[in-house]
């Protein structure tokens, strides 16, 4: 596994890969150029997917890098020995936004994957939004191999039970939380570390996935991650079926059977609309934040099919 911080639109920003770091993807040994992108969800921590990369990294062909990339200033690694310069959220808000976002992915794929590369795209709740806009840029569409949309937030999201709860209640006090965080980087590592793991055992949390609560418990973190929240929640109202439509062939979507973020009907109107669509219903209880439980399952069932779509081309 290689960890960095690389600079993004104009946004110092972490990268996880696994199988070959983004800047040596090189000559391959059988000829191919098979990369595996993953987009994740808000909070854009790429720490949380450590577990799910592994389990595609232990099935997927050695010679297939596996990157992992979250969203601008959601993550900030407190042990992190580099002072790396991030914008201003105020004065620079246009990269912090959703188009922002949107931007961020589109030249992280134009800079560091091959001209011949066969993407495999996955996209987790917000992230599946980013997967499907990135069709909309011919360059990298025709690099695109496959799309795994995970728990998609593609539309009306201010109408889901969570997004009204983050519209009358978590944004409203969100300054407060930002103030809380800025208090919790003022104490030694050791206590904070000790926290978290206190709040984490409370809170039904793995001991697995501290590291990468603590990267998102600072004020910028906090900030932007609620911020891109309440965009989503302004922009993200009308599914595309155009891109859909246009690309369906690409896209495989997977909905959870109770999601807060995305209601069953969602996926009922998806297939009433597309009724050939490759979506599915889970059947297995996976939550809509699958990294806190569900990571090696999902980790499987993905890897596999990303492994026949390799064998197949």
């Amino acid at each position: 596994m290689f960890t960095s911080v690389v600079n993004i639109n104009q946004v110092p920003t972490e990268i996880i890969a696994y199988n070959c770091w983004i800047e040596e993807v090189g000559l391959d040994i059988n000829g191919k150029k098979d990369i595996v992108i993953l987009i994740t969800g808000n909070p854009g921590v790429p720490a949380f997917y450590k577990e799910f990369a592994s389990q595609l990294q232990s099935m997927l062909p050695t010679d297939v890098p596996i990157w992992i990339i979250g969203h601008t200033g959601h993550a900030i690694n407190p042990e992190d020995n580099v002072n790396h310069s991030y914008p201003d959220l105020k004065t620079h808000s246009h990269l912090y936004n959703l188009n922002g976002n949107l931007e961020h992915k589109v030249q992280f794929v134009r800079k560091y994957s091959p001209a011949d590369a066969r993407i495999h795209l996955i996209g987790h709740s917000i992230g599946a939004w980013f997967v499907l806009n990135l069709l909309k840029n011919n360059d990298i569409e025709k690099k695109v191999s496959k799309c795994y949309l995970l728990f998609p937030t593609l539309e009306r999201l201010a109408e889901t039970v969570n997004g009204k709860f983050l519209i009358n209640f978590a944004l409203r006090i969100s300054f407060i939380l930002v103030f809380l965080s800025w208090i919790f980087t003022l104490f030694p590592y050791f206590l904070q570390a000790s926290l978290i793991r206190i709040f984490g055992f409370f809170y039904g949390i793995p001991s697995k996935l501290d590291d990468a609560i603590l990267q998102l418990v600072s004020p910028l973190p906090v900030q932007s991650a609620f911020f891109l929240g309440e965009n989503e929640m302004h922009q993200i109202k009308n599914r595309n079926d155009s891109t859909i439509s246009q690309h369906k062939n690409k896209l495989y979507l997977y909905y959870g059977m109770m999601d807060g973020w995305v209601p069953i009907r969602y996926y009922e109107d998806l297939k009433k609309r597309f009724p050939d669509i490759d979506a599915h219903l889970c059947k297995r209880s996976f939550r809509h934040a699958f990294v806190l439980q569900d990571s090696v399952e999902m980790g499987q069932m993905i890897g596999d099919m990303i492994n026949k779509s390799i064998d197949s081309t």
